[in-house]
């Protein structure tokens, strides 16, 4: 079994469908999508139809939760200043730009997902088994909290998102797996970014891939719905950066 894991495509529909485009040729037998479809980009309403269309299996991520209830917050840790701004701005203008049925679709997908693929146990969350939506598993995570995270699930490979940093990880027998982000990667590689995991007799292996996209096509819509510009910077970069007065400082 072939199997592909997108998520935070954060309404970038041009990511989606050069990510889907490459899945294509890949001969997978089955798409994952872990959550975030909403926010930041400009196709929200887009890229939600494009996710029903296709029939790809969904969990929650924490701006699919607060696009849906229309909630004030996402919960994502911005700094104070433009960054709190800049999140302010892009969750109420997705709020305002999608449909009711939209949002309908949102509050409905699940919180977590588990299946069984050739005796192998997957567990699909958007932030982490001890809190679904909102814990950054990073590759930097404190060991300690990384082995409860393991020792939380009886499955054998947890599978997240919400950091938009791509992780293969082995923790105390369990693989963590994280495919990066289809529409806002923070690693410094603009590049769309999924991840393709094969079982075969009750190996693993799991690959992350890389897809170029028309950015540019982005941020001009960015710019047409005038959003804020620090959105279209993060997608130009492939990374976030410290949005302090005068300060240009690009962290990861």
């Amino acid at each position: 079994m072939r199997l592909a894991f997108l998520g935070d495509v954060h309404a970038n529909l041009e990511a989606l469908n050069a990510v889907l485009e490459d899945i294509g040729k890949k001969g997978v037998d089955e798409i994952f999508c872990l959550g975030d479809l909403v926010g930041y980009g400009p196709d929200p309403e887009n890229v939600v139809q494009e996710i029903k269309k296709k029939n790809i299996k969904t969990i929650m991520g924490n701006y699919d939760d607060a696009v849906g209830y229309s909630k004030q917050s996402c919960g994502c840790s911005y700094s104070p200043g433009r960054e709190t701004e800049v999140g302010d701005v892009s969750l109420n203008w997705t709020i305002e730009h999608t449909s009711q049925e939209t949002k309908d679709f949102l509050k409905k997908l699940p919180r977590r997902l588990s299946f069984e693929v050739e005796n192998v146990k997957f567990l699909l969350v958007h932030g982490s088994p001890l809190d679904e939506l909102l814990e950054y598993v990073t590759p930097q995570i404190d060991p300690d909290r990384l082995q409860k995270i393991a020792q939380s699930t009886s499955e054998d490979i947890i599978v997240n998102g919400h950091t938009h940093i791509p992780m293969v990880k082995w923790v105390f027998g369990k693989l963590v797996l994280n495919p990066g982000s289809v529409g806002r990667p923070k690693d410094a590689d603009p590049r769309a970014s999924y991840m393709i995991v094969e079982v075969k007799r009750g190996t693993v292996q799991a690959q992350i891939v890389r897809v170029p996209y028309d950015v540019k096509k982005t941020i001009e819509k960015i710019a047409k719905n005038n959003l804020p510009m620090e959105l279209a910077t993060v997608l130009a970069l492939g990374q976030t950066f410290d949005m302090g007065p005068g300060k240009v400082n690009f962290f990861l």
